[in-house]
């Protein structure tokens, strides 16, 4: 017997099987039809047992003994036309009764691909690669807290022709409103979307925008959603002190007292892990650009410097203004945890595995995929194990 047949005897290490009938039955509950609940069933369980890469064969010989359990999923994955929105509402839902949130943190994932015509692969240049990479580029929306850090939601760059070529749109069977063709336009309606979606007030967004590229539009348009923003930015971010007749600054002026810049010391903050004690300095601005409202609103520019020369600063913008420095970067710190849970997404859910073409079938993927995920950080222990 394979390695592969063997698992599907063993149960999910950690799992109960009816936790998680009840688990996909309060997620998929959208679904109206019985096969389609058995599959997505069927789908996570595939992705938290099987060892290695997450091929659509290789789960089905991990959950059952049928010759044609592979061939169903790949018809519910990829064909099947169920809508993931309202499951990644539930699993958003779940996950924040389950476990208190305190901000919504946004990462990109690059996800290689071989060929060219899965749905919006292109390729893009990147610093250590000589003629660039190939493949595609993910913005994720995480429910994160001090011990947490779990995906809800997923958007897919579509730059290019994926934008402007109809044939290659029908191919990959993307919808005529589906246009984001940047990282920062997929964040900007990542935040949107969950905004829309909540129930209460929402947490604030956290993103370290020297990871997440972004236009000069992305702060205003998430400012203007009334949620909080914290921001880490690079010291080449141009800022706008509101008082004072010193003109434009670099953030990484902020570093020394000049002449027009109200500059506060706020302290010495505990530093993030591994970073040790800080110095801390804030600096009140204004919005470069944006809508009026965004104008209006009054930004923090926060910076840390680290103890010992070894160490750079960071440089964090935020709408937070009522919140002490301190609570600020504890929010910021909060969100670090993105990195290394999409790095986990892809060694062992499946993040890179998704073997089909379609704009349809990514998403029903991404939505199982971080549907697994939640499933084993949250109940797999009963509590978040410390992993991200």
């Amino acid at each position: 017997m394979s390695d592969i047949a063997v698992q599907r005897h063993r149960e999910i290490p950690g799992h109960k099987e009816e936790p998680l009938s009840e688990f996909i039955d309060r997620l998929f509950g959208s679904l109206s039809r019985t096969d389609q609940r058995n599959r997505s069933r069927e789908y996570v369980r595939g992705l938290l047992s099987t060892p290695g890469k997450k091929s659509l064969r290789r789960m089905a010989a991990a959950v059952s003994d049928s010759p044609h359990t592979a061939q169903a999923l790949q018809q519910f994955v990829n064909v099947s036309p169920w809508d993931w929105r309202p499951v990644r509402h539930a699993l958003a839902e779940w996950v924040e009764q389950r476990r208190a949130t305190t901000v919504w943190g946004l990462e990109v994932a690059a996800i290689p691909k071989r060929g060219e015509h899965s749905a919006g692969v292109h390729r893009r240049a990147t610093a250590d690669t000589e003629g660039g990479v190939n493949g595609q580029l993910a913005v994720g929306l995480f429910l994160a807290s001090a011990d947490l850090c779990v995906p809800v939601d997923w958007r897919l760059v579509l730059p290019g022709r994926w934008q402007s070529d109809g044939a290659w749109r029908a191919a990959a069977r993307i919808a005529e409103d589906e246009v984001t063709p940047a990282e920062g336009a997929c964040a900007l309606d990542l935040v949107r979307a969950r905004t829309r979606a909540t129930r209460r007030r929402g947490f604030p967004v956290v993103v370290d925008l020297t990871r997440v590229p972004h236009d000069a539009m992305f702060l205003s348009g998430v400012a203007t959603l009334g949620t909080g923003f914290v921001a880490r930015i690079s010291g080449d971010t141009v800022l706008h002190p509101r008082a004072g007749d010193r003109g434009p600054v670099l953030a990484r002026e902020l570093l020394r007292s000049a002449p027009g810049l109200p500059l506060s010391d706020a302290g010495v903050a505990a530093g993030a892990p591994g970073r040790g004690p800080s110095r801390v300095r804030t600096c009140v601005v204004r919005p470069a650009v944006g809508a009026s409202a965004a104008r209006r609103r009054l930004c923090r520019v926060i910076v840390e410097l680290p103890a010992g020369e070894d160490r750079a600063p960071r440089y964090f913008l935020t709408d937070l203004t009522h919140h002490q420095p301190m609570a600020v970067l504890a929010l910021a710190d909060t969100a670090e945890r993105t990195p290394a849970t999409v790095r986990r997404l892809r060694d062992h859910f499946g993040l890179a595995d998704f073997e089909g073409r379609s704009y349809p079938g990514w998403h029903h993927h991404m939505t199982l995929m971080s549907a697994a995920y939640a499933f084993e950080r949250l109940t797999a222990t009963g509590t978040d194990s410390g992993a991200a």
